[in-house]
């Protein structure tokens, strides 16, 4: 099976939904994240896909044409 390509993504946290995830830990043997939403620590995090129209938009074109 060819592999997708990769597009952009985002952190998901597992128990809030919220992504305001960011690393505090990470090594050889694993990475350990935090929700700043509901103070959730763990190395279980969730990763989704940005749509393709909001990957591929400019950081400063922000208009619904």
């Amino acid at each position: 099976m060819p592999r997708r390509p990769r597009g952009r993504s985002v952190l998901v946290c597992p128990k809030c939904g919220s992504l305001k995830v960011a690393l505090i830990a990470g090594s050889i043997v694993g990475q350990v994240y935090r929700c700043a939403s509901c103070d959730y620590v763990g190395s279980l995090i969730l990763e989704r896909d940005l749509p393709t129209d909001v990957s591929d938009r400019s950081a400063g074109d922000t208009r619904d044409d």
